[in-house]
């Protein structure tokens, strides 16, 4: 019979486990919500980023949680860009299109990781790797503990700007309304180009 000690330490361990798949759910979701797009070079994208995570780790001893704050404005970057210079120009606003050039993309990057740096697996030894937090009821790693903290942030901090702030408004009413805002845009368009001249 399965102790239930034993069934409370993987219940919990899979959700923290678990909050790390939701983060990356998240971005899919807003990425879907707002441009309807099913980006299949997220998971890539997300791949390369924990590579450069690794490497600033490795190059100049920087831990991979700092890493990631550092990163983000980078991939920020290369995101837009990707999205900027090659998925809208190429997709011409067609879902299909989008799907093929996500999907190109995403085969592309894959593989250029894979031959840069091979299929191995690569891990980094922190000094708190293998520290543990009795809660009593169970034992919990430090580093998936951290994890589920900075997820619970991230998520707090979106659903903030989503709610909260006339940007967050303004992606939500795109979401839900995507020909209205298009008419808004070119209406105002409109009355700028009639003021100005």
């Amino acid at each position: 019979m399965l102790s239930p000690s034993i069934l409370i330490a993987v219940v919990v361990n899979g959700l923290l486990t678990g909050a790390l798949y939701a983060l990356v759910a998240l971005g899919l979701t807003l990425i879907y919500g707002v441009l309807h797009i099913i980006n299949f070079a997220h998971g890539a994208l997300l791949t390369a980023a924990m590579f450069a995570a690794y490497f600033v780790y490795r190059l100049f001893g920087i831990d991979p949680y700092l890493a990631a704050v550092l990163l983000a404005p980078a991939f920020f970057v290369i995101g837009y860009t990707l999205q900027r210079f090659i998925i809208g120009p190429t997709s011409h606003g067609d879902d299909r299109n989008m799907l093929l050039v996500t999907l190109g993309l995403a085969v592309l990057i894959e593989n250029a990781l894979l031959h840069e740096f091979h299929a191995d697996t690569r891990t980094i030894e922190l000094a708190y790797s293998f520290k543990t937090i009795n809660f009593g009821f169970t034992f919990v790693s430090l580093s998936r503990l951290i994890s589920f903290v900075a997820v619970f942030v991230v998520a707090l901090v979106l659903w903030l700007i989503m709610t909260l702030t006339d940007t967050g408004k303004a992606i939500r009413a795109v979401a839900r309304e995507k020909l209205g805002a298009e008419l808004s845009d070119a209406f105002w368009d409109y009355i700028e180009g009639e003021t100005a001249g």
